[in-house]
């Protein structure tokens, strides 16, 4: 009867016996036999010039790039310098232009004051058309008024917004303002004001801090009404919160451009009856 202390305990984990063969084993025996079969002393790699030959691809490739860079870059260079120029010359045109229609405009409105000027109807719609354009923004203005100035904070952290012009001019608007200009740009119905970036739009225009908001009307009535509203609290708060620079105050005399580019739209009678709801 054989003695079973002397025979091999039992393991209860031979059903893994793959995982810890994977784990006791970790060289593949093709590879272990490969090495067994490989003189004593011999670790220097078979195929040596392989890996020199990478190496000096490696290197040329490198050496490629960079002069296909060098040789590159002046051709870059010239096509920005070509671009900027013809952006600087498209805009001298487009101010050319300006130019002319601001004169010709100037003459059309004497043209017509002398014309209308002759009969007391004329003269009506001559004041009638100037209260038109005054409202339209066609037309320079020139009186007493409101300056306000907004602008970013000393360490430039915080800016001021879009928004905040946006609320600025329309509470000079609701303060009784008779035109309104940001930075030189008037304006208008049709205006906008937005945020592209880092940058401040108005008539699509870029313009900069700090940011002069011009109001032309009662100097007093401006000033009580504007300081009064929701929109000058809630920029005094900004002063606090956020360090952004705010201060008004009357202007004898302020000088407000006509708007540019106005388009003009027609009403027209429509070809079919519109139903009601």
């Amino acid at each position: 009867m054989p003695d079973r202390t002397t025979e091999r305990p039992r393991r209860y984990d031979e059903s893994m016996s793959l995982l810890v063969d994977i784990a006791s084993q970790a060289l593949d025996p093709g590879y272990a036999d490969a090495a067994a079969r490989r003189p004593v002393g011999d670790s220097t790699p078979r195929r040596p010039w392989l890996a020199v030959t990478g190496v000096l691809a490696a290197t040329l490739l490198v050496v490629i790039a960079g002069v296909q860079a060098h040789r590159s870059a002046p051709s870059a260079s010239r096509s920005r310098d070509r671009l900027v120029a013809q952006v600087e010359a498209h805009g001298h045109s487009v101010d050319a232009l300006q130019a002319r229609l601001d004169r010709l405009r100037t003459d059309t409105d004497g043209l017509r004051h002398v014309a209308l000027a002759s009969s007391a109807a004329g003269e009506r719609l001559a004041r009638r058309l100037d209260a038109e354009e005054l409202a339209a923004g066609t037309v320079a203005v020139t009186g007493p008024g409101l300056r306000v100035t907004l602008d970013d904070s000393r360490d430039g952290q915080n800016r001021v917004l879009d928004r905040d012009l946006q609320a600025a001019v329309n509470a000079l608007w609701a303060a009784g303002a008779e035109a309104v200009a940001v930075d030189g740009q008037r304006m208008t119905a049709q205006s906008a004001i937005r945020q592209a970036g880092d940058a401040v739009l108005v008539n699509f225009e870029p313009v900069s801090a700090p940011y002069d908001i011009d109001a032309v009307g009662d100097p007093v009535t401006l000033e009580t009404a504007f300081g009064a509203s929701p929109t000058a609290a809630r920029l005094r708060a900004y002063v606090q919160l956020y360090g952004l620079r705010f201060h008004y105050a009357r202007a004898g005399s302020v000088s407000l451009p006509p708007a540019p580019g106005l388009t003009l739209r027609y009403a027209h009678v429509a070809s079919t009856p519109v139903s009601g709801p």
